[in-house]
């Protein structure tokens, strides 16, 4: 629900920018068209009427343009959906670990791995998880990268084997270190808010308190309709 909140505020957003846009340059092209047939020898009548009908023809040209442009967008973004396997919507994971069996990683990283959101996914709502099992070579390098599991689709698992490429890793304890045994790790991508990840690394931002108090209110509705 407050992905779909999200959404539609920026929809909302940009449709107000759009029209705003159109408005004035509606304005000045108007005006400087009326402007320059006056210069011409037109009358005020027919100058305002000329420059009305081209300023109309150029608002239905840069409309039905717009229009194509979003029509090609969805087009393109259901064409990666469906080649990714993604699911139609935003979808939840939540992650449990398996306690015991597992051997325990001598390894530390040096600083936090932090995966990057794929971009087709986080503009879906899409949620999803990948394990990947590598190795450490002695300079403290991943290696050998193999995918465990990913859900649901296999770009989950590419953004986490990025991150663990550019990861660092150093012993855990004082001790002869035994080389070539393989480690798992599971990466959990979640959607926070409106995320917005424009570099490697970066968090995602928390709502503004605006956005806070709607997701208060939405979760309130729910709870109250479900409890009805």
């Amino acid at each position: 629900m407050l992905v779909q909140v999200t959404r539609t505020a920026s929809a909302l957003t940009a449709r107000v920018l759009f029209y705003g846009a159109l408005f004035l340059f509606v304005v000045v092209a108007h005006l400087a068209l009326t402007t320059v047939l006056r210069q011409q020898g037109w009358t005020a009548a027919a100058a305002v009427t000329a420059s009305g009908g081209g300023v109309l023809a150029a608002v239905l040209v840069l409309v039905n343009a717009a229009d194509w442009v979003r029509e090609r967008r969805i087009k393109w973004r259901e064409a990666q959906r469906l080649r990714h396997r993604l699911p139609v919507g935003p979808c939840c994971v939540v992650w449990r670990e398996t306690a015991g069996g597992d051997q325990v990683m001598p390894w530390k990283t040096v600083g936090p791995v932090r995966a990057r959101f794929p971009s087709l996914a986080r503009r879906l709502g899409v949620e999803g998880l990948a394990v990947v099992e590598f190795e450490v070579g002695a300079d403290g390098r991943a290696k050998n990268f193999a995918c465990v599991d990913a859900w649901p689709s296999d770009m989950f698992y590419t953004a986490a084997r990025e991150a663990l490429m550019h990861a660092r890793f150093q012993p855990k304890f004082d001790e002869h270190m035994r080389f070539g045994a393989s480690y798992r790790m599971p990466f959990i991508f979640r959607i926070a808010g409106a995320s917005r990840v424009s570099e490697r690394g970066q968090r995602a931002r928390r709502l503004r308190p605006g956005l806070q108090a709607v997701r208060q209110m939405v979760q309130k509705l729910g709870l109250r309709r479900g409890s009805a």
